[in-house]
Order: structure tokens, then C-alpha cells, then sequence
């Protein structure tokens, strides 16, 4: 895993480079990116936990009836971990960013005031439907986006961590298509082309891969070319937002066929913010991030 861990800072590193050359309307974004994709892999390469007892059968199961493996607070979290992510985190976070500063010295205090209850505070973070936390940090200190990105910056590693155990364990059948994450039923954070022409997703929640159909809408997996469409910037061929019709959100696609590296997907995801306010100006929404086919449509 330290091993992996190398790699992917190299990534990032490698990634960033190419970024700040290409894309210098990031330009204020980069040092608390590196910053917090670099402790994130890092971090990642130093969990501790035990792989998730499940046996191959029923992996096999869920998998032929359409089911993920894991809800989303079903992931085991290194706390140890989350915490070094958050030390690192109000370190390194920009002065001016002063909402994500306040988040993350509540979480901060909050856990150091509630220490016998840790890893309760952050396995209430692992939920979509409520809001359990509130149970110890006072959320009217603080806007309920930030705490929730800074919280879900520190356990990502425990996450990926999970979701890459299970598919070293269990390779993913060629026959999941569906349009959410075969690991934790989220939809994708992002499309992407690979190959020769594969439509893959990019888990918003694990980090997990996957092959879809090239017509596919991930949220209501509407297939019917004459209600799916896209939006493109002109000058970014390889970049382009895929929008459904009859459902109304959109998922932005990256075509890395071409790219001489393989994309450091967490940066492409802040790095195309622009394509987001494309798509919303046009009339599109943007995903909540589990899927209504596997966690039912009162989605918040």
C-alpha cells in the first residue's frame, strides 16, 4: 500500500504540473489542492484496517441481482487516519477560506470534547440521509456544505481504502453497466472515455471505476438518444457535459483517450468547475451523489 501510495502522490504531483499549464483559471485553487490530495494518498498508504469479511458468493449475489456491495455507512474508518487528514487540513487551509477554517476547527473541538465518542462523530458523517452529527457539533457555528466537505476530505482514504481492497479481491464482472458505483450504489462524479471509446464512471463517493453504456443518463438510466444530449466548450475537445432530458441533471465526461498520463480524477473534478455553471446556466442540475435506484429517491 505504501507503495500505491508513492505512485499516486507522484500522480498528483505529475497531474498538477500539467493543470497549472493548461488550465491557469485554477491558478488560486492549486496549492490547497496539492496540499489536500497529496496528505489524503499519503494518508491512504498508512490505514489500518481489517478487509471487510465477505465471502465470493455473495459478492457473486449482490452483484447478478443489481445490488452495490456496501451502503455508504457500512465503510470501516481508520480514525486515525480522518484525524491526521483534518491536523493537516487547518495547516494548510488558505486564510481567506475562513467557512472551510471554521469547519474544520469545530470538527476539531468537537472531537477533542467528545473523545470517547470519536468514531461515532465520524461514522454520522458516512450518512446522506440525516444528519446524526448534530448530536455533538453545534451546526450553528458553521454552514452544513463546509463541515460535510471537510469531514468527507478526512475519512476519503478510509473509503478508497475499502473500495480498493474489495475490487483487488473481487474483480468486477464485464456486465455491470449499471449507472452507479458496483461498490457503494453512488452515482459518478464524473464519465470518462478510455479505450477504444468505453464509457466508464467515477465514483463520487469511493473512488470505484466502472464500465457504462456510451448512452446512458447514470441518475435514471434513461437510454433514448433523442432525449440525451451534451454541451461542449469549444476550445476543450476532450472535456464536454453529457445532460438527460427527461430527468434534467448532468454528469460531465472527459475523453482521456488521448492524454499522454492517466488524469488525477480528484482534480478534474475541481478543475471543470466551469462546466458545471455551463450546465446550470442551461437549465441542468447537478447529482446528488447516491443513487435513487439504490438508496431510493427521498435523497438530501
Amino acid at each position: 500500500m505504501k507503495e500505491d501510495s508513492a505512485l499516486e502522490v507522484e500522480r498528483i504531483a505529475q497531474s498538477l504540473a500539467l493543470a497549472r499549464a493548461e488550465k491557469p483559471a485554477y491558478s488560486n485553487l492549486y496549492p490547497f489542492l496539492e496540499s489536500l490530495l497529496t496528505i489524503r494518498a499519503e494518508v491512504k498508504g498508512t490505514i489500518a484496517l481489517d478487509p471487510l469479511d465477505i465471502s465470493p458468493e455473495g459478492v457473486r449475489t449482490r452483484w447478478e441481482a443489481g445490488f452495490p456491495l456496501l451502503n455508504r455507512w457500512d465503510f470501516p474508518i481508520d480514525i486515525q487516519a480522518a484525524e491526521a487528514v483534518l491536523r493537516h487540513m487547518e495547516e494548510h487551509l488558505p486564510a481567506e477560506n475562513i467557512q472551510l477554517r471554521e469547519a474544520c476547527s469545530l470538527l476539531s473541538s468537537s472531537l477533542a470534547e467528545h473523545g470517547e465518542e470519536r468514531e461515532a462523530i465520524w461514522k454520522s458523517f458516512l450518512h446522506h440521509e440525516m444528519e446524526p452529527w448534530e448530536e455533538w457539533i453545534d451546526t450553528t457555528r458553521t454552514d452544513a456544505a463546509s463541515l460535510l466537505f471537510a469531514a468527507r476530505c478526512c475519512l476519503r482514504p478510509s473509503i478508497e481504502w475499502t473500495a480498493d481492497d474489495l475490487l483487488a479481491r473481487f474483480p468486477l464482472p464485464q456486465s455491470w453497466h449499471k449507472g452507479y458505483c458496483p461498490i457503494c450504489g453512488s452515482l459518478p462524479s464524473l464519465l470518462y472515455l478510455a479505450g477504444l471509446g468505453e464509457n466508464r464512471g467515477y465514483c463520487s463517493w469511493c473512488g470505484a471505476q466502472w464500465g457504462m453504456n456510451r448512452l446512458q443518463c447514470p441518475y435514471c438510466d434513461n437510454r433514448y438518444h433523442e432525449s440525451l444530449g451534451y454541451l461542449r466548450v469549444e476550445t476543450e475537445p476532450h472535456y464536454r457535459v453529457n445532460y438527460c432530458n427527461l430527468c434534467k441533471y448532468y454528469f460531465k465526461q472527459i475523453d482521456t483517450r488521448e492524454f499522454l498520463y492517466p488524469p488525477c480524477f480528484p482534480l478534474e473534478e475541481w478543475t471543470t468547475l466551469h462546466l458545471d455553471l455551463l450546465a446550470q446556466r442551461s437549465g441542468f442540475r447537478q447529482a446528488p451523489s447516491p443513487s435513487p435506484t439504490a438508496y431510493g429517491n427521498d435523497l438530501s
